[in-house]
């Protein structure tokens, strides 16, 4: 919102929702969003909602960031992303590029959500649906530095796909961010993953 975009925030709390909607930050840690979101609110550029599907309607880029959790049995619980995956697959149209956040299994970006968007908005991936995968990288309280210090790591279902990714990183990141593009969207999964297992050690 900062770089001119409009931005629509969905999440399931209505309390952030409306917090938003109020221009406040719900997140009273860091103080870069404290300040830029009255005004990024009162201009317009930004809002909330608890409804995916009118949230993404009409949007360019869909960014999803929902927590994928593994439960005692070491299984992985894909509910809540599942459930917003179908929610988002019901509101975009054609030429929206999705890309995924959460740190996912290898694969799951392509091989998960690629069909689930194009079952549920009946669009053709990388023909007129757009695909990728990049790491979050950021911790709560210093998110927006975090954004600028770190490498966006991005890769796409296509060449294509990862062209528009970087494309949009590159738009909305301050400028002299290091956005990189990789191989596809598995090696991008795969980077999060190393990078997670490595801080667990």
């Amino acid at each position: 919102a900062s770089a001119g975009h409009t931005v629509v925030g969905c999440d399931v709390s209505q309390a952030i929702v409306d917090a938003v909607n109020r221009g406040e930050s719900p997140h009273r840690d860091e103080q870069a969003l404290i300040e830029r979101v009255p005004e990024l609110v009162a201009a317009g550029r930004l809002r909330a909602t608890t409804d995916d599907a009118a949230g993404v309607a009409g949007a360019e880029v869909v960014v999803v960031i929902v927590p994928v959790v593994v439960d005692d049995r070491r299984e992985v619980d894909f509910g809540p992303i599942d459930a917003a995956t179908r929610d988002i697959a019901g509101g975009i149209g054609p030429g929206t590029l999705v890309i995924y956040e959460t740190t996912l299994p290898v694969g799951t970006t392509r091989e998960r959500f690629g069909p689930m968007l194009e079952q549920g908005s009946g669009l053709t991936l990388d023909r007129d649906l757009w695909l990728a995968f990049s790491p979050e990288r950021v911790l709560v309280g210093r998110v927006l530095l975090d954004l600028a210090r770190y490498p966006k790591i991005v890769g796409g279902t296509s060449e294509e796909s990862t062209r528009r990714a970087v494309a949009f990183y590159r738009s909305v990141l301050e400028a002299g961010t290091d956005v990189r593009s990789v191989a596809n969207a598995e090696t991008a999964e795969l980077t999060k993953l190393a990078e997670t297992t490595y801080r667990d050690v």
